[in-house]
């Protein structure tokens, strides 16, 4: 059992790779925002924390238990939010970085991290690493090209 879920590259963030199955949509706007995913046989929650309405959002993803996910397709209301917010808690998330509803890149965030610093901040941190890569990668390209 993997405690991280599989992306793809240019897949849909809500389903993560061709093989994941869609289990529960919790929200939607425009396309599914929160919901429950299984890819073989371990459940996933998922949650678009930030860009809704924008063409760039950023996806989050922990795994759940069968217990844990049949629960949430039971509860309501401020039970269902408190078990949700409960699923992303000490463990292992991933976070994606989608661009017109596709995954465009996705990185594991450490639950300590989270737990000190907060799950957007620790986005932004892991992001924050991936532009700096991205730049240094750009300008040895740059160098290579004129070459």
């Amino acid at each position: 059992m993997s405690d991280l879920i599989q992306l793809r590259i240019g897949e849909r963030p809500w389903l993560p790779t061709p093989d994941t199955e869609s289990i529960e949509i919790f929200d939607r706007y425009d396309m599914p925002t929160s919901g429950l995913a299984r890819q073989d046989d371990d459940f996933f929650v998922f949650d678009c924390v930030e860009g809704h309405v924008m063409s760039v959002n950023l996806w989050v993803y922990a795994q759940v238990s069968e217990d844990e996910a049949q629960a949430l397709r039971d509860a309501e209301g401020d039970e269902f939010a408190g078990l949700f917010e409960q699923a992303f808690v000490g463990k292992p998330v991933m976070a994606a970085l989608a661009i017109d509803c596709r995954i465009r890149s996705g990185s594991q965030l450490d639950p300590d991290t989270i737990a000190r610093e907060g799950l957007m901040k620790s986005i932004l941190e892991r992001l924050s690493q991936g532009v700096e890569a991205a730049e240094e990668t750009a300008k040895v390209v740059k160098h290579l090209v004129a070459c």
